[in-house]
């Protein structure tokens, strides 16, 4: 381990920092806060493959935060605020007898003055940010931003609200050679709703960037309108909803380029090498993906990859993507472009567009993306990540990125996390190029138009129907157009107190803008009953019928589940069903499912769990030969908490497949936390997991301690260990030490 630094540095001494532990809160000013921050952070690596191979790392941090803010009603509704933040962290880290050491400062001041009423409010500001840093004894020259803002708004009752904001930043550092932008930023927007059923809303932007050391000018305009109207006609209970949204946006740029943003939702899967493939699944919700693997953590039987894409709502140019990253260290989130260029290289990476976003095609040779560290070329901010640039670039609906996770090689900067660099966002843009001396101009449009209804036309009977229309153009391709209408009608009927009976039809039809039709019907039926208070059961039926270019998809599906509460402390589920899908090429695939699951609880100190689920598949037809393939898991977990500070829990698992060895997984643990509620609280862990696979065995051990010192200043203490032995990748040995004191003023 490396020797904890001092907690004094930059003139502050211990004697200060103690005074602060004993002094009462309420002696300080009204409007004074702020608060000292220390945390250290220590940790050993290492790793041992299966020729006996070794390599050995280490690291320590040392993170020291002073805040302090103030703020002042000068009059009634006008506040005066300021305050300013110091952070400073120092790396040490060494890999087989390499050291090295990095630093990195911030000073942030900053001062608001702000009216605030239920009418009106407005305020102006000015903040400041400096960066400094330093690698093995080399320092970078420092980074500076100040922001100048101001904000107007009025809000009055039952009429439009305006809002008016403007920003102005430079970026530069500090002899001016690297980096020198002027940044000016304008928006605008107003909104009305009134209480019968419309609304309006209006928003629109400008923005100016001059980068002063290329002597280049970009602008951008934005404007974008929307209008709604929602209502009910008593024939029949109607309801309707509709919509209507466009925007437009302009750019220029002079004597160099400029990247236009291209507005699409987010979206994000993790997966096996398998199933999904990189070539065939759907995305789902964004969520923030780890790009690395922890540096304890051995090599998965089977690698998981990360895929992160984005959606448009109509076919869109692209040329440039950026995956903005965190790493979450002592010293904040978000690393510097110095630091993630050490494992530039490290990464791999593959881009692949889709028209569906279920079926996916590789970018076409010679369009292969270059990747760079950066900052978003689209945006000047802090975001800081990976640039992809794949020119001239590819006309798409859907567009993902996929990774498989590595782990980081040492030596490790200050505001890099050796076991975290999180992706956080993905954006598009495409690129706006002018000759030297001239200018260019690019601009876009798009609008949706939405319509929804809904008639009552019985009791137990309703009718839905539903269109949207899409229009886009831009000056690199014509007007673009997709529309989609569906309709359908809805049945719910309560046969009796304890039986319903629900169903929908649904017809679909879509014209993309290929000028492609698809039809579709979907049709489901749900029967549920309750045989018993504690005794339920549902028959599900779903099917789809999709007529499309590509041939005809007919799938169906039926599910029963039964749901028990057999007596107090004992609940079990049944669930069995069967799935078909057959293609107009012949192509029939099958599926059968019986999932099995009970919860025991024989007295208030012991929880089991038992659970079996069976999957088995068939395809045959369409030229291809006959397959089958299953799934088979079962799973015991056992928990005993003889009292609150006290739990152990034990499991087994059994996973078996088609062509590969059962794999059997057992899991240890203790929890004890004995001192609850106190003023000292001790927590200790133990964790111990058995895998089949590769015979590897997983121990982890983790005591922790608090001290809330006063109200405001708590003391956080922890020690983990792990270590991880496996006769397919070998062993790893991870300890780390981490302190964390924080005093608020």
């Amino acid at each position: 381990m490396t020797a904890m630094p001092p907690v004094v540095k930059n003139g502050v001494p211990l004697a200060f920092v103690l005074m602060l532990l004993g002094a009462p809160r309420a002696a300080l000013a009204d409007g004074l806060s702020g608060f000292l921050e220390y945390g250290f952070g220590s940790g050993t690596n290492k790793v041992r493959d299966i020729s006996g191979a070794t390599s050995n790392s280490s690291s320590s941090n040392f993170l020291q935060r002073y805040n302090l803010a103030f703020d002042r009603s000068l009059y009634p509704s006008l506040l005066l605020k300021g305050g300013g933040l110091f952070e400073g962290t120092t790396q040490h880290g060494s890999f087989e007898g390499r050291d090295s050491r990095s630093t990195a400062e911030r000073l942030s001041p900053y001062l608001e003055l702000s009216l605030r009423t239920p009418f009106v409010g407005s305020g102006i500001g000015y903040r400041r940010r400096e960066d400094m840093s330093s690698a093995n004894g080399v320092s970078a020259p420092k980074e500076i931003q100040d922001l100048y803002t101001f904000d107007f708004s009025l809000n009055p009752s039952d009429l439009p609200t305006l809002s008016f904001n403007y920003g102005h930043r430079d970026l530069y550092d500090e002899n001016r050679t690297m980096r020198n932008i002027a940044l000016d930023d304008f928006t605008w927007s107003s909104n009305y709703r009134s209480t019968q059923g419309l609304e309006l809303n209006y928003g629109g932007g400008y923005s100016l960037m001059q980068d002063r050391l290329l002597q280049s000018e970009n602008t951008s305009l934005s404007n974008a309108v929307r209008a709604a109207y929602s209502g009910k006609i008593p024939w029949r209970s109607v309801t309707y909803q509709t919509s209507y949204n466009f925007n437009i946006q302009n750019s220029q740029v002079s004597s160099g380029s400029a990247y236009v943003s291209q507005v699409g939702q987010q979206l994000a899967l993790i997966t096996g090498n398998v199933s999904p493939t990189v070539t065939e699944g759907q995305l789902g919700t964004f969520q923030p993906l780890n790009l690395v693997r922890p540096q304890s953590e051995l090599p998965p039987a089977v690698p998981k990859q990360n895929n992160i894409g984005m959606s448009f709502a109509v076919d869109t140019e692209v040329n440039t993507l950026f995956l903005a990253v965190t790493s979450a260290t002592l010293g904040g989130t978000h690393p510097s472009v110095t630091s993630l260029k050490n494992y530039e290289r490290l990464f791999t990476w593959q881009i692949y567009t889709s028209k569906d976003g279920v079926n996916w095609s590789i970018l076409p040779a010679g369009m292969e993306p270059t990747v760079a560290v950066g900052s978003n070329p689209a945006t000047v901010g802090d975001q800081t990540g990976f640039v992809f640039d794949f020119k001239p670039g590819v006309r798409t609906r859907y567009i993902k990125i996929v990774e498989t996770p590595v782990p980081l090689t040492a030596p490790f900067p200050a505001d890099i996390n050796p076991d975290s660099i999180v992706a956080v966002s993905l954006q598009a843009s495409t690129v706006l190029q002018a000759a030297p001396g001239k200018s260019a101009s690019s601009s876009s449009s798009a609008g949706v138009f939405n319509f929804n209804a809904r008639a009552q036309l019985s009791p137990n009977v309703s009718y839905d129907l539903g269109l949207v229309f899409t229009h886009s153009k831009t000056d690199q391709a014509s007007l673009s157009t997709t529309t989609l209408v569906n309709n359908g009608l809805s049945l719910v009927y309560r046969v009796s107190d304890a039986a319903s009976l629900n169903g929908r039809l649904t017809e679909e039809f879509s014209l993309d803008p290929e000028g492609e039709v698809r039809n579709m019907l979907t049709y489901n039926a749900a029967f549920s009953l309750m045989s018993l208070p504690t005794l339920t059961h549902s028959l599900v039926y779903g099917g789809r019928t999709e007529f499309a270019p590509e041939g005809t998809v007919i799938s169906n599906s039926i599910f029963l589940n039964n749901s028990a509460q057999l007596y107090q402390g004992l609940s079990s589920v049944l669930a069995a069903g069967f799935s078909t899908t057959s293609r107009s090429t012949g192509e029939v695939s099958d599926s059968v499912s019986f999932t099995f699951g009970a919860d025991i609880v024989p007295n208030r100190y012991v929880t089991m769990t038992l659970s079996y689920q069976d999957q088995t598949g068939q395809q045959s037809g369409g030229g291809k030969p006959e397959s089958k393939t299953y799934t088979r898991t079962a799973a015991a977990n056992v928990t005993y908490r003889p009292f609150d500070a006290l739990y152990l829990t034990g499991g087994y698992g059994l996973t078996m497949q088609d062509n590969r060895s059962d794999v059997t997984l057992q899991n240890y643990s203790i929890g004890w936390a004995p001192f609850r509620g106190g003023d000292l609280q001790f927590a200790f862990g133990y964790n111990e997991a058995l895998d089949s696979t590769g015979n590897q065995k997983t121990k982890s051990m983790l005591p922790s301690l608090r001290w809330n010192i006063r109200p405001g200043a708590t003391l956080d203490i922890s020690y983990s260990v792990q270590q991880t032995t496996s006769d397919l990748s070998g062993s790893t040995d991870s300890r780390a030490l981490s302190a964390h004191l924080r005093i608020a003023l």
